[in-house]
């Protein structure tokens, strides 16, 4: 009898132990990191479809350049991932004859593009980006749905989950993103 009550005493004590785990994990996952599963090309080549990145979800205010995921609030269903373009009150305009896109009549240095933007959307330039709210894009900019569609459009801050971090799988292809 004593032996029983010993190995149900360790059980409840492992499955209390387990709890905790599980719970410090929940925590850490829904308030500081989570992690994604890329689905589609639009950021080709900088991360790819299948690639899976951690996502910083502690920074709320995004910069130029940072790649989030996030959601169009908008009936598509899922997440994306893309890179912010223009911040609340930039100003976006897509040259069509030279195919840069520029940021306040400043072009942009875009090292990671595959190719020249072509797709200029179905959105009026120039578009101001309204305050609270984000302008992005794809990497891949000539197969990207984005806020260059009015489907898309601009995103509030809250439709934006997390900044990815790094990209952790494949290992061969591991990478910190700045």
């Amino acid at each position: 009898m004593k032996e029983r009550k010993k190995r149900m005493h360790g059980w409840l004590l492992f499955a209390g132990e387990m709890l905790c785990v599980f719970l410090v994990l929940y925590i850490i996952q829904s308030v500081f990191f989570s992690w994604a599963l890329v689905h589609g090309d639009s950021m080709n080549p900088t991360v790819k479809d299948k690639d899976v990145v951690i996502v910083s979800k502690m920074k709320k205010i995004y910069q130029r350049g940072d790649i989030v995921i996030c959601h169009s609030g908008k009936g598509l269903e899922g997440e994306l991932i893309k890179r912010v373009i223009g911040v609340p009150d930039d100003v976006i305009e897509i040259e069509g004859d030279t195919h840069r896109v520029l940021v306040n009549g400043k072009a942009l240095e875009e090292t990671y593009l595959m190719e020249e933007t072509w797709e200029l959307g179905d959105i009026s330039y120039p578009a101001r980006v309204p305050p609270g709210q984000y302008f992005v894009m794809g990497d891949n900019r000539n197969d990207s749905l984005d806020s260059r569609f009015s489907v898309i459009g601009t995103l509030p801050a809250e439709n934006i989950e997390g900044r990815v971090q790094v990209r952790i799988f494949p290992f061969t292809r591991m990478k910190w993103f700045d």
